[in-house]
């Protein structure tokens, strides 16, 4: 006799199997059959080479000199430590995030979670207390029905063995796109909150985000955890515009 287990393993086989018949799989970067993402479009992903990149905002080439990091004013000075990105943003890894978070093609966060993991130095995962993510708002999170940088955050934990913390709440704001780099930061201002169920927070903090470009968002969720009581947050991102 079938245990309850073994007979909804094999409904959910059979779900998929007809689901496949219907929408067959078609890669993300290219749109061909058969797989999520086809080793011609996985090869054709713009990797972040950390070694060259600057640690301060995790764009690419920036080690010695970053572009990235100075404006009229001067050097940008972030609420992170350090921050690295996992892909600078491009055709295909727009197109990657916008699948995934915009249109429904979940299975796409583990692909994600594991481009996240091979940017990581092993010295940041034996540092990291645990891992957190910006939240999606009430507007996103209806729109969506899930929240994509969790189920990210999720994944990423369970393939490192670090903990994963929901400690922030995020309100809705202006939509960032179109902003300049101090009306991002004004906007953001005041649009996280400490979950308040977080407690004592840990030391040391990984903080996840799908797109750093300007790095304000991921500032202003850095500076309310640094108030807060942690001692050093650095920054991850799946994709950095340049």
């Amino acid at each position: 006799m079938q245990s309850k287990q073994t007979t909804s393993a094999t409904k959910t086989r059979l779900v998929d199997a007809a689901l496949e018949l219907v929408w067959p799989t078609r890669c993300a970067g290219c749109e061909r059959p058969g797989e999520l993402l086809c080793d011609t479009c996985r090869d054709s992903l713009s990797l972040t080479e950390q070694d060259a990149a600057c640690p301060h905002c995790g764009a690419p080439y920036g080690f010695l000199i970053c572009t990235e990091c100075y404006d009229r004013t001067g050097k940008q000075e972030f609420s992170f430590a350090l921050a690295i990105s996992a892909l600078t943003l491009d055709e295909i890894s727009g197109r990657l995030i916008v699948l995934y978070k915009d249109n429904n093609e979940h299975r796409l966060a583990s692909i994600l979670a594991e481009l996240i993991i091979s940017a990581l130095p092993l010295s940041w995962l034996t540092w990291a207390d645990t891992l957190t993510w910006i939240p999606a708002d009430r507007k996103a999170l209806r729109r969506r029905g899930f929240d994509h940088m969790q189920r990210i955050a999720l994944e990423v934990a369970n393939l490192t063995q670090l903990s994963a913390t929901s400690l922030l709440n995020k309100q809705v704001c202006r939509d960032q796109r179109g902003l300049n780099r101090a009306q991002r930061k004004e906007n953001l201002k005041k649009s996280f909150s400490l979950k308040a169920q977080a407690g004592s927070l840990p030391a040391h903090i990984l903080l996840l985000d799908d797109v750093f470009t300007t790095g304000s968002t991921l500032d202003a969720a850095a500076a309310l955890l640094s108030e807060s009581g942690a001692a050093e947050v650095r920054a991850v991102s799946i994709a950095r515009a340049w």
